[in-house]
């Protein structure tokens, strides 16, 4: 073979896109490689896709059974719905598909879309990669070519797409690739994006339709279209793969990967792919009802009512806070939940506060207050909205060094912020830590039934989200998601001594790091004017709990001198 190849003969001078002008001489080898790959799917996947192997780099993909059948129902069928679970490659078999049907195939017009941005450009990129890595003889050439679409010299074209762009709107399409339809929000927007499209497609005899997903919850558009394939009444052909389709994975790999997601039920969802119900309260009847037995008339209540205690603070016990913030309209409401968590097993809610017309300046310092109650302990509150002015004032001008930070990386933020980020996926995440030690460990203690019915209220939506039911609010159900996501076990041991885990991977004990001295007020002592239930503490000083006699008394000195007493 000779070549006499010009950068003129390549796009933009890239010798892995050529162009019309690129020309080569065939061995027998190629032609036969050539011909095979345009009657056979899977001779060229096998021969000539590249993938990135975490371990091995740039490979050629080697195909398993269950995704040699996958590819071979997306080949022979218009209408395909792949429900898939996490990490079995569906994507990738997709992704194949579509350079396939480009490359051999004239005038096609092929469009995936995704339920994120982010998402539909990591797959066309995938599609760019295996482009790329193709031999020049085996590929048409580019004509042109970005990064959210590209077209051959064949006439075809592979471009990219969200539920919430126009650009597949009556566009004429050979070939509509959905990934991660159950994902989509919200989903008013797939509905209308799919009543628009699909009868476009579905006028041509020829065109085809391939969706994908893992399971979302019930009630989406994914799940109807799934249960219509599975009962065959919509036309569409259905594959399921389940975590046990993919060789190497055992009964060992799966409670790894219950003990990496805490709890069974995300395992049946994420890798079991069932269809978890949608509507369902986050506890039934009768946890309802085992849990509302421990509720309570609080001990202290403060502030007008917004501010109950169900335990005085101990210094020898453990707190964490969870604060979810509001803008005080009188909507929602800025919520504070201290739990007890001195016993992972006995989790205790001791306090909570609960106000919708408090502005976030003012909210600021009660939490401040109520956070010097019970010893300075770490606090997790969500900074998104109005909660950054809270998060940012009560670090940086007030000086509270026990804020918690996460969700940064999951948000694809590239600089870390103080406090809780909330995102679909860390919501996510929390809300499935929180139904595992109320639901699963039973490991809660609840005493506010104004929390226990909001958490009776707290559903999954047709769209896989979890929150209130209707009219109802969650403010107190999010603040406690909050205050138990630093059991996360990620977070956990960035701040506790974990001295136990337990089978599915969560601490079940822990002793807190030495922070220095822990400092208690009397949380009566900013309300003197208040009238106080059930307690005979009024008029109070600040009160400092656990601290220890030294010869230099000086720091004490002035501390008691400022009105603190010391105990004990």
């Amino acid at each position: 073979m000779s070549s006499n190849n010009t950068k003129s003969e390549y796009y933009l001078g890239n010798p892995n896109l050529p162009n019309k002008h690129w020309k080569d001489e065939y061995t027998k080898e190629m032609v036969y490689h050539l011909k095979k790959s345009k009657a056979n799917l899977l001779h060229f996947a096998e021969n000539f896709f590249y993938i990135i192997d975490p371990d091995e780099g740039k490979v050629v993909i080697e195909l398993f059974p269950f995704q040699k059948r996958m590819l071979r129902t997306l080949r022979d069928n218009r209408n395909v719905i792949l429900l898939a679970s996490r990490q079995c490659g569906k994507t990738t078999m997709l992704s194949i598909y579509a350079l396939w049907v480009a490359c051999f195939n004239d005038y096609q017009n092929i469009m995936i879309v995704a339920n994120k941005e982010a998402t539909a450009i990591e797959i066309f990129r995938r599609v760019r990669l295996a482009y790329e890595e193709l031999p020049n003889w085996l590929k048409p050439g580019v004509k042109e070519y970005g990064k959210t679409s590209c077209e051959f010299e064949n006439g075809s074209r592979i471009g990219i797409s969200t539920t919430t762009g126009s650009a597949a709107r009556g566009a004429s399409i050979n070939c509509l690739i959905v990934d991660e339809m159950g994902f989509v929000e919200p989903q008013s927007i797939l509905e209308d994006f799919w009543r628009s499209v699909f009868p476009t497609i579905s006028r041509s005899t020829k065109s085809k339709v391939l969706i994908a997903s893992t399971p979302n919850g019930t009630g989406n558009l994914f799940h109807r279209l799934y249960d219509g394939a599975e009962k065959g009444d919509n036309g569409f052909v259905y594959e399921r793969v389940i975590w046990s389709d993919v060789p190497g994975r055992d009964e060992a790999w799966k409670q790894e990967q219950v003990k990496a997601l805490g709890s069974m039920e995300s395992f049946l969802q994420e890798f079991e792919v069932q269809f978890l119900s949608t509507g369902d309260s986050s506890i039934d009847e009768g946890l309802f009802y085992d849990l509302s037995q421990s509720c309570c008339d609080p001990k202290i209540v403060l502030d007008e009512g917004h501010y109950k205690i169900w335990e005085e603070p101990d210094s020898n016990k453990l707190y964490v806070v969870g604060v979810d913030i509001s803008e005080g309209v009188g909507i929602d409401a800025s919520v504070i939940q201290i739990l007890d968590i001195t016993d992972l097993k006995a989790i205790k809610q001791v306090a909570v506060y609960h106000n919708r017309m408090i502005a976030p300046l003012e909210f600021t310092n009660k939490l401040h207050s109520i956070l010097r109650n019970w010893g300075n302990p770490l606090a997790l509150i969500e900074r998104n909205n109005c909660g950054a002015q809270v998060v940012d004032r009560l670090v940086f001008d007030i000086g509270y060094e026990k804020v918690v930070s996460y969700g940064a990386k999951v948000a694809n933020r590239d600089k870390v912020q103080m406090g809780m980020i909330a995102h679909t996926n860390t919501k996510y995440k929390g809300v499935m830590n929180m139904r595992y030690f109320v639901n699963e460990v039973k490991s809660v203690e609840f005493r506010d039934i104004d929390t226990l019915k909001e958490l009776k209220d707290f559903v999954r939506h047709p769209n896989g989200v979890w929150k209130a039911r209707g009219t109802t609010h969650d403010d107190r159900v999010m603040s406690l998601i909050y205050a138990l996501f630093i059991l996360e076990k990620e977070i956990t041991e960035r701040f506790f001594d974990i001295l136990e885990l337990d089978t599915y991977g969560k601490p079940s004990a822990i002793e807190p790091m030495d922070f220095g001295l822990k400092m208690f007020e009397d949380p009566t002592s900013i309300y003197l004017d208040n009238e106080i239930a059930g307690s005979s503490t009024a008029g109070l000083g600040a009160v400092v709990f656990g601290m220890e006699d030294t010869e230099d008394t000086s720091d004490l000195d002035d501390l008691l001198s400022t009105g603190w007493v010391q105990l004990g």
